[in-house]
């Protein structure tokens, strides 16, 4: 029987009609200046040549840097600074585990035992390979003096929006401005572009402070996906700091951080976001559930085999 990581988010329809161009962003705007490093394998050129086209169309106002992520099937990968195994004690906090069975309908593990004491898997390759390229940009980032923004190659820019009508560049750009401000007033430490999960309007451990909502940002509990986000040296530096070695795969560990509040986690709304919205921001992914190089070892949304990377099975 499959299991799932987290709950299913929510498909958001791409487009291929031409939408606006985003205007450069003026001299006092917090965009200006703004330095993204876009992610992606070697071995995958057309994973690139497609994003970088991307944004060349939809906003080439905003300075791109190719940043090659590492292969966690041909790179060595220190074990200080991401860990062979995770266990899903944190994780199921959030995610809906299911009991798991080996070929013969023989039970492996419960659902309850995802939460207690946790099950231990090993990272695949690609979940090692990922969590240690964003490990190696934070490093990049903590060494600076301004933010940057984080984006893997299968990030999407035009898409359906949560209100209807479509996103494009421009969309992008004014919401991304308004969305930095508003961070920037807060002292962030990161700020997610795209997410699924809880935040505040939808919190589960979290109280939400009373008063008015802001319309642009929100608290972050736990957040999946990093396929885009703003990351502050100072958050950088926290993120290092905890990872001795980071112990989950890199969207569970950066949520659990922000979960237990040592990391100032907000996530960005785009117009029509509401309480309800399980999945949201001003970007997407091209095909969450098809084309990866990451396998998720202990099921995901993707439907992977949840026994192919157990760190151990009961009885042996």
């Amino acid at each position: 029987m499959p299991l799932m990581k987290k709950p299913a988010a929510a498909v958001r329809e791409r487009s291929r009609s031409a939408p606006p161009v985003a205007a450069t962003p003026a001299a006092e705007s917090p965009l200006k200046g703004l330095v993204a490093l876009l992610l992606g394998l070697e071995r995958r050129p057309d994973r690139r040549q497609r994003c970088e086209d991307m944004l060349s169309k939809e906003v080439p106002w905003l300075q791109t840097e190719f940043f090659r992520a590492t292969d966690g099937k041909v790179d060595t990968i220190p074990d200080d600074e991401v860990s062979q195994t995770w266990n899903t004690k944190n994780n199921s906090l959030y995610g809906a585990y299911e009991e798991v069975k080996d070929a013969d309908g023989k039970v492996l593990h419960t659902a309850e035992e995802f939460a207690d004491p946790g099950v231990d898997y090993k990272f695949s390759p690609g979940e090692r390979g990922c969590a240690h390229s964003h490990y190696r940009m934070w490093k990049r980032i903590a060494e600076g003096k301004e933010p940057m923004l984080i984006l893997e190659d299968d990030v999407q820019l035009v898409f359906e929006r949560t209100k209807g009508g479509m996103a494009s560049g421009a969309s992008f750009t004014s919401r991304l401005q308004l969305g930095m401000q508003e961070a920037t007033k807060k002292k962030a430490d990161v700020l997610y572009l795209g997410w699924s999960g809880h935040r505040d309007g939808n919190f589960k451990h979290m109280k939400a402070a009373r008063g008015k909502k802001n319309p642009v940002v929100r608290k972050a509990e736990y957040v999946w996906t990093t396929v885009a986000y703003v990351l502050w040296p100072e958050g950088a530096k926290k993120l290092l700091a905890a990872a001795t070695p980071m112990n989950q795969p890199v969207d569970n560990f950066m949520a659990w951080e922000a979960r237990e509040g040592r990391l100032d986690a907000y996530v960005l709304l785009d117009e029509g976001d509401a309480d309800d919205t399980w999945s949201g921001g001003i970007v997407t992914q091209l095909d969450f559930v098809g084309d990866s190089d990451i396998r998720k070892s202990d099921g995901g949304d993707q439907g992977h085999d949840p026994t192919e990377y157990l760190a151990a099975t009961k009885g042996a």
